[in-house]
């Protein structure tokens, strides 16, 4: 049996009840081959997260890889954010190898210098009809600009469908917007603003989907994050309802630190110390507390490494003034050391792909049940392609 068909036969077995289920196969944490079906028929067929709008301010370019996929970030002098291919449209040149800010308005190309807007229009063709003519009545530049991807900036978060053919964003996140409005409007959840020096980053070196795994369920908790345990026990998290697209944990023993305004007034009294954790799959890990949101995007860099950006929004003064600098940088350290403590057990299951004797392992009944959900939600998309 070639690998394959042994992926394959696993695959059916993914989509077993709970009881008789196994996880995804190694070859699923460990193949370069898995992991460029996993951008193309899991990533770029969804909605993917793959930075932070506060990543490119007005007139800048930023480029970035996408799993292999060049990319190209954009924020024009009007605000508007867009994402296109990073290739020109001439003889396929990456047009853009530094992030900037582009004074001219213009992206050119260092190969023939061809330009264009950040609109993705062709505004410049030096040559092209010899060397005294920039124009050629049989070019129509108009239908050979850059190639735009669907792009929307939700909470600061910018998401990309590349393929172009995905559910509208608002139907996406309709499901997980409707769950939360019970505390918040999703007009108050986008007066939300990103924190001042909010940002981190951590690499692990894991395959993405064990990060997303370890995310999706308390489980571990109380071994490997005792302290977090100490005042959050696993007793008090539940399993929040389960979307199409989402899934994830809530706690009933959050509690915001005492002294600094921005809690989120809509927030019933008597549920201040409810706080939920769902995954919008593919890669978007986030949290929501009376008085802060954070995202954390997984960006895979490889099969085998991955490279976890986190950002962190508050309400009104919170996010900005200097006055609140010293709460916001104790809110990122705190949630620095949690994740960093997930490091270890992410980097030691993938360690652990390496060993024959395992094919996906088994899943507990109660506390795997959103584990399971995404197995099956990444293996329906694998075959499904």
């Amino acid at each position: 049996m070639n690998k394959e068909s042994r992926i394959n036969l696993h695959l059916d077995r993914v989509m077993r009840p709970i009881e008789s289920a196994n996880g995804l196969p190694n070859e699923c944490y460990t193949d370069s081959s898995a992991f460029t079906l996993d951008r193309d028929c899991v990533m770029a067929k969804s909605w993917a997260c793959v930075g932070f709008g506060t990543d490119v301010p007005e007139n800048w370019a930023v480029p970035i890889s996408f799993m292999g996929y060049p990319i190209l970030l954009t924020r024009s002098s009007d605000g508007v954010l867009r994402v296109f291919h990073n290739v020109c449209s001439h003889r396929g040149m990456q047009l853009v190898l530094e992030a900037g800010k582009l004074g001219t308005g213009l992206i050119r190309c260092k190969y023939h210098s061809w330009t264009y807007d950040f609109e993705g229009n062709l505004k410049g063709t030096p040559m092209i009809g010899g060397t005294s003519n920039n124009e050629h009545k049989d070019f129509d530049p108009t239908v050979n600009g850059l190639k735009p991807i669907n792009t929307t900036v939700w909470m600061d978060n910018i998401f990309i469908n590349i393929s172009n053919d995905a559910e509208p964003f608002e139907e996406f996140i309709a499901p997980l917007i409707q769950r939360w409005s019970k505390w918040v409007s999703s007009e108050t959840l986008m007066e939300l603003a990103p924190g001042i020096d909010t940002k981190m980053e951590l690499v692990v070196k894991s395959n993405w989907k064990l990060a997303v795994e370890n995310f999706l369920e308390a489980y571990h908790l109380p071994w490997v994050h005792p302290g977090l345990n100490s005042y959050s026990p696993l007793e008090k998290h539940y399993d929040i309802d389960r979307g199409e697209n989402y899934a994830g944990q809530g706690s009933s023993s959050y509690t915001a630190p005492a002294g600094v305004t921005g809690t989120i007034s809509s927030w019933p009294n008597d549920e201040m110390n409810f706080a939920e954790y769902p995954v919008l799959y593919p890669n978007t890990l986030l949290g929501l507390q009376s008085d802060h949101f954070f995202t954390m995007t997984i960006l895979p860099i490889n099969e085998t490494t991955s490279l976890e950006r986190v950002q962190l929004m508050f309400l009104g003064d919170v996010a900005t003034h200097e006055k609140y600098a010293d709460h916001r940088q104790s809110m990122v350290d705190s949630w620095r050391e949690v994740f960093s403590e997930d490091i270890f057990a992410v980097e030691g299951m993938q360690s652990g792909r390496q060993s024959p004797a395992y094919q996906g392992g088994v899943f507990s009944p109660v506390m795997d049940q959103h584990t399971l959900h995404f197995h099956q939600w990444v293996a329906k998309r694998l075959t499904d392609n």
